[in-house]
């Protein structure tokens, strides 16, 4: 009879291997302590150090089970260090013109895109760079520094929780449109899945939700949700059954409508009331308006537009669509994933990725920053560190770590080779422009670069979960 159970081929040399140690019963009869515990400090119910092996075990990111969200997020944070060049190869090298050369759906955008990033002076460099910071940065302006103070400085405990409500209240509200474009593919997702015989009154009130209401304008839709289209999808899984991924659909679609309904802008008005009603509040506010609608026009401001961001961003689509020719489809998804890190909630930097042309050279650059780095306890205030990658097309790759405390700058800036000849003039000139801007130089190195510096050289704290409890749902 054919051995189906063995797949493989039995090991011709079997009788030289000493079978003593595998048998089982050597392990039970053992007085030594298998699989101890350590009470410091959770570990694998195995034994095991390690979280992963073979393939998703890589040296560089330690010991990080991929099979976790901490995991994924690592391994996710490790691919999108090639993200600028891909971005290089898309905008900035010769072969861009002949990529979008054929491409009538897409031309008007490129050239727009191109124009964006056209840099002429020191001034429109900096105005670019905090263009894109802000769009990276949802609270941003000067309303929500005050915020950032009340949480970080000694303000009264009934002032911090009035700050705590405002910006989840805002976050809801200002997420209105996003979470009406997610409920609505959910319910697309519904009507699929659902017997037959309910679509058809499903539908019907579905199509009674407003989809395209502004921010805050949430209560008709919410009279709807709560008072028509939740309870049938719950009459329908309790008279079908249903517990699979209707159900599933319908949970999520049940979360995305609580936010929904807590985005309304009268809620947010009373949420507003109570925290610049609280007697702490002026000193934290001097510089910003006290009224809601003074408040929300001043952050709708500070964003501004963002011709760069929002042209990109519809590019992306169209590259993704296939509109910029089905050979590039996979190159800008790509770029796509590689953007969608800054999204997790894992990461705990601001991560801009500027590509720019300034005096006739293409720049590829990238930035990493901790606004809040870990200091000594006997240090000062706070600390900023950050790290930088740029190309500099014709000169090569730069890394450039840089922490700045009490306005005193620790740097160190690595050049590539055809540049060493002149590192004393670089480190001269970078210390006259620092001290020009007001900021005392404690170190300054400058060296020829012979590698790349890993992010979790830089920034340690990305390995610090690594041991704490790691699942994926």
């Amino acid at each position: 009879m054919a051995n189906i159970l063995q797949v493989t081929r039995p090991t011709p040399d079997i009788e030289n291997r000493t079978l003593e140690n595998r048998d089982p019963r050597n392990h039970i009869n053992s007085q030594q302590i298998q699989n101890q515990v350590d009470p410091t400090r959770v570990v694998r119910a195995d034994g095991q150090e390690k979280g992963g092996t073979g393939a998703a075990h890589d040296g560089n990111y330690s010991v990080i089970d991929y099979e976790s969200n901490y995991g994924a997020f690592i391994q996710r944070l490790k691919d999108a260090g090639e993200l600028p060049e891909l971005l290089k190869q898309l905008l900035l090298e010769d072969s861009a013109g002949i990529l979008f050369g054929n491409q009538e759906s897409v031309a008007g955008l490129v050239e727009q895109l191109f124009t964006s990033i056209d840099i002429n002076s020191p001034e429109e460099l900096l105005a670019f760079l905090q263009s894109q910071q802000a769009a990276q940065v949802k609270f941003s302006g000067s309303f929500f520094d005050g915020l950032r103070s009340i949480l970080f400085q000694n303000a009264s405990q009934g002032l911090k929780e009035a700050a705590l409500a405002f910006l989840k209240g805002y976050n809801d509200y200002s997420s209105g449109e996003h979470l009406l474009i997610q409920m609505r593919s959910l319910t697309d997702d519904i009507s699929r899945l659902m017997l037959k015989s309910f679509r058809g009154d499903f539908e019907e009130l579905r199509d009674m939700i407003n989809w395209k209401a502004a921010d805050g304008d949430t209560a008709a839709n919410t009279e709807v949700l709560n008072g028509k289209l939740i309870p049938f999808l719950s009459r329908y899984i309790s008279r079908t059954h249903d517990y699979g991924a209707v159900r599933d659909a319908v949970m999520f679609f049940v979360l995305h409508a609580v936010k929904y309904e807590n985005g309304d802008k009268d809620r947010l008005a009373q949420l507003f009331d109570r925290l610049v009603g609280n007697r702490e509040a002026e000193r934290f506010f001097k510089n910003s308006p006290m009224d809601l609608e003074q408040a929300l026009e001043n952050i709708r401001g500070g964003q501004g537009k963002n011709d760069f961001a929002d042209t990109f961003s519809e590019l992306l689509l169209k590259g993704t669509g296939g509109q910029a020719g089905l050979e590039n489809i996979q190159q800008f998804y790509n770029i796509l994933n590689g953007m969608l890190i800054n999204e997790s909630v894992y990461l705990p930097f601001l991560h801009i990725v500027l590509p720019f042309r300034y005096d006739g050279k293409d720049v590829m650059s990238e930035i990493w920053a901790d606004p809040d780095a870990k200091k000594d306890p006997e240090e000062g205030g706070r600390r900023i560190k950050m790290f930088f990658r740029f190309d500099i097309r014709e000169l090569g790759n730069f890394n450039m770590v840089l922490s700045l405390q009490d306005r005193k700058m620790d740097m160190q800036l690595y050049i590539p080779p055809v540049l060493t000849q002149k590192t004393q003039d670089i480190q001269e000139n970078i210390s006259g422009i620092l001290k020009k801007n007001g900021m005392d130089v404690n170190r300054l190195l400058v060296k020829e670069k012979r590698g790349e510096i890993r992010l979790e050289d830089v920034f340690p704290e990305i390995r610090e979960k690594e041991r704490t409890i790691n699942v994926r749902i």
